[in-house]
């Protein structure tokens, strides 16, 4: 078993966003908002097992992502909202670190 940090990041502005995991959903927050201090809106930490994991990013009425890891190797997934209403969501051998 491994465990996988999933971050929200930049500029999420009151979005409905729900994370899913191999088909399990592990967010519904209808409110997601991005601190600018620190660039992160939320972090969660998920236990997941060793192996491959699907992970998918929606946001309500708008765009959805997934991305297939390797939990052995991926620390976590960062998820960005871009300006022009696109999600990013990429894997990351290393953790983020938010001041």
């Amino acid at each position: 078993m491994s465990v996988l940090q999933i971050a929200l990041q930049e500029d999420f502005q009151g979005e409905h966003v729900v994370v899913t995991v191999d088909g399990t959903v592990i967010l519904d927050d209808p409110s997601v908002h991005t601190r600018r201090q620190i660039g992160l809106a939320r972090s969660l930490e998920v236990p997941v097992r060793d192996g491959g994991v699907t992970v998918e990013v929606s946001v309500q009425g708008g765009p959805h992502r997934s991305v297939e890891i390797d939990a052995t190797v991926t620390k976590a997934v960062l998820v960005d909202l871009d300006a022009d209403g696109g999600l990013t969501v990429r894997a990351s051998g290393d953790l983020p670190r938010y001041v």
